[in-house]
C-alpha cells in the first residue's frame, strides 16, 4: 500500500491494539475495521515480539492479506522525524500516518493517546474497537467484557472500567 492507495480517513493501527487482539484470537475484529492499515515499524515490532509472545505470529499472518501496511511517503517520514522525540518509533510512524491522511491512531498506549489528542488527531484503543464491534452487531456485549476480562486478567491491560457498559 503506497502513500496514494491509503484510504481517506484511515485507522492506522499501533502494536498494542494488534496485540491485544492476537492474544484472544480475534484479529478478525480489527482486520475488518474500515480503511484499516499499519505501518511498516509495527510489523518490525511485532517480528522482534514473536520469541517472547509467540501468539504475536497470528498478527503478523494477517498483516498485507488482511490488513495492509503502508508504504512511507517523504511528507509522513518528514512528521515522524518531528515526532520521534516524543513517541516511540511504532507510534511514531502510526501517528504520523495518521495525521498526514486525516486518520485516526489506533493504540493504547497513555503517553502517545496524549500526544496525538494534544495534536488534534482522533485516537481510538482496543476498548473503542470493542464497542465498535458491537455496534457494528459483530460481537455482543457479554463478548466484549469477556474480552477485556481476559485482557485485564492475563496480560496486565489497564483500563479504568472492567466493564464495556461502563464506556457507553
Amino acid at each position: 500500500m503506497t502513500g496514494a492507495d491509503i484510504p481517506p480517513n484511515p485507522s492506522v493501527l499501533n502494536t498494542t491494539v494488534l496485540s491485544n487482539f492476537a492474544y484472544i484470537d480475534q484479529l478478525w475484529v480489527v482486520a475488518g475495521l474500515a480503511g484499516i492499515c499499519a505501518v511498516p515499524v509495527v510489523r518490525e515490532e511485532l517480528e522482534h515480539g514473536v520469541d517472547d509472545h509467540p501468539y504475536l505470529q497470528s498478527a503478523l499472518n494477517v498483516l498485507d492479506d488482511e490488513i495492509p501496511v503502508t508504504t512511507i511517503s517523504d511528507t509522513v517520514a518528514n512528521r515522524e522525524a518531528v515526532v520521534s522525540s516524543h513517541l516511540d518509533p511504532g507510534e511514531a510512524q502510526a501517528f504520523a500516518v495518521a495525521d498526514a491522511h486525516d486518520g485516526r491512531l489506533l493504540t493504547d498506549d497513555g503517553d502517545a493517546r496524549s500526544f496525538a489528542k494534544d495534536q488534534g488527531v482522533t485516537v481510538v484503543g482496543s476498548v473503542g474497537v470493542l464497542l465498535a464491534a458491537i455496534d457494528a452487531g459483530k460481537i455482543d456485549e457479554e463478548t466484549a467484557d469477556k474480552w477485556l476480562s481476559t485482557w485485564i486478567d492475563e496480560i496486565g491491560y489497564y483500563v479504568p472500567y472492567q466493564t464495556i457498559s461502563k464506556y457507553r
